[in-house]
């Protein structure tokens, strides 16, 4: 495609941006001295910045993310159901709002803990494929709704955020904000050489995923926080994950510390660009559904064995095990209860059966640390009846001399074997879990760390003369 229409449609979201700050981006701030979201202030780039460091610093450390998940939900506007409280779903649904479930927020940190991401390019398909489409006038020109309009969009919403982090956002720009944040830091940890301007790393983490579905689906006419409805749980009402009062004392000070500093609204600046072909309701039950769906699978892989050494040193190859299942059992009852026919609708609704999944493609891959060191010599395409496939991996061959296989020349790469499982989304056929090396403290569920041992010696090295 070519780039003039993306930079035409670029320059008008610019503009947009411009008018829209009226000279000031802090315009709806009456208290300069005051960033403090609880006197009802805009929050700052500089707050929703230390936001997504919270976040990733809880990843890094292997902690429970979830007050984290459900905190920035909460901040805005979207409650966490009970999975019992139907009659609080159907309203929301009714309503055109989004929500969640505590066993989503649970499915959530689970992906953060196991490293599980969404491609950029996959999700913005997907969108299209929804027939979601930009909006006039920026759709002139030949410009498509697309990754790198997407990604761009994020970029010029904050590309002031940087320099002037401690002047308030405009509203509808929090969320945009931190959708930005969260993908520049996590590229910054994984590869702080290169961190790409627009999406950092051409990925979606679980918060991505959900708040950007939630704003681009979310009608205008919506409004982005209610009064109870009818049957309706409170938004401040929660199902806890543990009864330690201490336990819940942190997790309380954690969605404290994150809701004083971001406070925004679902209905974001995102949903002026973009044209949304379905009423309120269906709009709704398409983004609850991809985040109940996606994050509802899981992927589990192990590497027999997972220390390896370069051949023809032994063991020099590895088994990989890869099991793709449904975890949660919505098929005939709660989803049915909530949407009627609508989960075999072409509105993305259609729950999988709880178990194994079949026939979902698998791309096989080694994390960027191991690709010198080894490759694939089998893969399985898909996954079985199981939901199970498996693919075998060989380091490469080294020829060094007996006299030079000494410790003070031992190396290790160290790394994990990952995966890429297409066709989750019924609806969004494009949308891709990548499963990644997030935390390197822990394999979580889908990536599996893998270790290659070998001897790091110079041709000149006297060794080879011994």
């Amino acid at each position: 495609m070519s780039r003039h229409p993306l930079l035409a449609a670029f320059l008008l979201v610019a503009i947009a941006v411009g008018c829209d700050s009226s000279g000031s981006p802090g315009e709806n701030n009456d208290d300069d001295d005051d960033n403090d979201n609880g006197g009802g202030v805009a929050s700052t780039y500089a707050q929703v910045d230390d936001v997504a460091k919270m976040i990733y610093d809880a990843v890094e450390a292997s902690e429970d993310v979830s007050p984290h998940i459900e905190a920035v939900l909460e901040a805005f506007g979207v409650p966490v159901l009970a999975l019992d409280d139907v009659a609080g779903a159907q309203a929301r649904i009714d309503a055109g709002l989004p929500f969640v479930t505590t066993l989503v927020v649970t499915r959530m940190a689970e992906a953060y803990a196991g490293g599980s991401l969404v491609d950029a390019k996959g999700f913005a398909e997907g969108l299209v494929e929804q027939n979601v489409g930009l909006a006039f006038p920026y759709n002139q020109g030949g410009q498509d709704l697309d990754e790198d309009f997407l990604g761009g969009l994020l970029y010029v919403y904050n590309i002031a955020g940087p320099t002037e982090p401690d002047v308030p956002l405009n509203d509808g720009y929090v969320l945009p904000a931190l959708v930005w944040t969260l993908g520049q830091e996590r590229a910054r940890r994984i590869n702080p050489n290169f961190v790409d301007p627009t999406w950092g790393d051409g990925r979606l983490d679980p918060l991505q995923f959900t708040l950007l579905s939630f704003t681009i689906f979310g009608k205008p006419a919506a409004p982005a926080r209610t009064s109870l409805l009818p049957g309706a749980s409170g938004l401040d009402t929660f199902v806890t994950f543990q009864t330690n009062p201490a336990a819940d004392f942190i997790k309380d000070k954690i969605k404290d510390q994150i809701k004083d500093k971001v406070e925004g609204e679902i209905t974001s600046a995102v949903q002026e660009l973009v044209e949304v072909p379905l009423d309120k309701k269906d709009a709704a039950k398409v983004s609850v559904c991809g985040s109940l769906i996606l994050y509802g699978h899981k992927i589990s892989m192990t590497n027999t064995p997972d220390l390896l050494w370069r051949a023809p040193l032994t063991p020099n190859f590895t088994q990989i095990d890869l099991t793709l299942t449904f975890e949660d059992d919505y098929y005939d009852g709660w989803a049915r209860a909530v949407l009627g026919s609508a989960v075999t609708d072409l509105t993305g609704c259609a729950f999988p059966r709880k178990g194994p999944i079949e026939g979902k493609g698998i791309e096989w891959s080694v994390s960027s640390a191991l690709e010198s060191q080894g490759s694939f010599d089998v893969t399985q395409p898909s996954t079985d009846e199981f939901g199970r496939a498996v693919a075998t991996w060989r380091t490469f061959r080294d020829e060094i001399p007996q006299a030079c296989q000494v410790f003070d020349k031992q190396r290790d790469a160290v790394g994990a074997t990952e995966a890429v499982v297409s066709g989750l989304l019924p609806g969004w056929s494009t949308v891709e879990t990548i499963v990644t090396f997030l935390n390197p403290n822990t394999g979580g569920q889908g990536n599996a760390p893998l270790t290659v041992l070998y001897y790091e010696v110079t041709t000149n090295d006297p060794c080879h003369n011994e």
